[in-house]
């Protein structure tokens, strides 16, 4: 199912008519952003209340790849520039929405996810909702020791310790939906998440104990991309394993651009590093993979089907580009049986792209 791009032109202040007009409504009763602005870091902010959805569902927002280096030189406390370093503006999206989580989809702060960089840069823009974040770190978080700085900064949100031994990965439910996140970072050629690993019998026992009909799992690292960065390999394990166990959404960002994959069936890599094409499947029988990672920090490209004749017909929406870049976040509306999407531009938005849509739980 898909939506005219071009024919879709809005703000983010306002509404999708129909069916997804619902999606951003403004909380009343609800204080915006507000505080005083330094010129070497930018605004501050008081944190923002936030309720969960009414009957119509629950509202979350998720995103990745977001804050730049106060050391970047376009930074420019944090209102950046058309390419790059937008967590700002980004951050703004958030303000006024009746969220139940905000999902953080890892590459949070650059370079290297320092404590310092987290309080100086990425908690001044999203630390109004650190409350409700449910956060999963990504590899440049991993250039600092152990994800120190990450795991410093979110504290018990983010699960460094838990009981099962899978440092990151945790699980909760919003509604009627069970939501599954997962630290990406801990499945490489060198620690493989197949059978008997860990990961695979933490996911196994949970999807068990939680036989919800609607299931969303979200990590950093995307099993399939046309961007920069490519497919990895090994998620494979991970990714089937949720399809067997009904997961019906999958977020994750890493390429610094959007993409929105058909419902995709079984995964096969053909090495440790190289994926066989993705399987095109009804919506009953597949994961729908949405990539987000437009926080802020810039865009990659995107290829084409010429580049990548593997992923042909199976993106249904996409958009990259690393002088007209694009910024933003994606809203989910997870109702009972269903949910609905919509992909929400920062402002000012240079670019005319918009996704949004509907999807139906296995």
């Amino acid at each position: 199912m898909g939506f005219s791009l071009s024919r879709r032109r809005r703000r983010h202040t306002g509404l999708i008519a129909g069916l997804l007009a619902a999606v951003l409504l403004p909380t009343a009763g609800y204080a915006a952003l507000s505080g005083d602005t330094d010129p070497k870091t930018g605004p501050t902010r008081t944190t923002v209340p936030q309720v969960a959805a009414d009957a119509d569902g629950e509202l979350i927002a998720a995103v990745g790849d977001i804050a730049c280096a106060p050391t970047n030189q376009v930074y420019r406390g944090g209102e950046g520039s058309p390419a790059g370093c937008r967590e700002s503006s980004v951050a703004d999206l958030l303000a006024g929405q009746r969220l139940a989580a905000f999902l953080p989809l890892g590459d949070l702060q650059y370079e290297k996810g320092r404590a310092e960089e987290f309080i100086n840069v990425y908690d001044q823009f999203f630390g109004p909702y650190k409350s409700i974040s449910r956060p999963v770190p990504g590899n440049h978080e991993y250039q600092t020791l152990e994800a120190a700085g990450y795991y410093g900064y979110f504290g018990k949100q983010a699960e460094q310790e838990n009981t099962y031994g899978v440092p990151g990965a945790y699980s909760y439910d919003i509604g009627s939906w069970h939501m599954i996140a997962v630290n990406s970072n801990l499945c490489s050629p060198q620690n493989r998440c197949d059978k008997g690993s860990k990961m695979m019998n933490w996911l196994k026992a949970d999807m068990a104990a939680h036989p919800n009909k609607c299931t969303l799992a979200y990590w950093h690292h995307p099993l399939w991309s046309a961007g920069h960065h490519g497919d990895y390999a090994p998620l494979t394990p991970v990714w089937n394993a949720l399809l067997d166990g009904g997961v019906d959404v999958v977020l994750v960002s890493h390429d610094h651009n959007y993409q929105r994959f058909v419902p995709l069936g079984k995964a096969t890599a053909n090495s440790d590093s190289a994926m066989a094409p993705p399987v095109a499947v009804a919506e009953n029988e597949g994961i729908r993979q949405f990539i987000v990672g437009t926080g802020g920090a810039n865009n990659y490209d995107v290829a084409d089907d010429t580049h990548r004749p593997d992923l042909a017909g199976k993106i249904d929406a996409k958009y990259a580009d690393t002088s007209v870049a694009l910024f933003g976040m994606l809203f989910m509306r997870l109702a009972e049986g269903s949910y609905t999407w919509e992909f929400v531009q920062a402002q000012p938005a240079p670019v005319d792209f918009h996704d949004a849509g509907t999807g139906t739980c296995r």
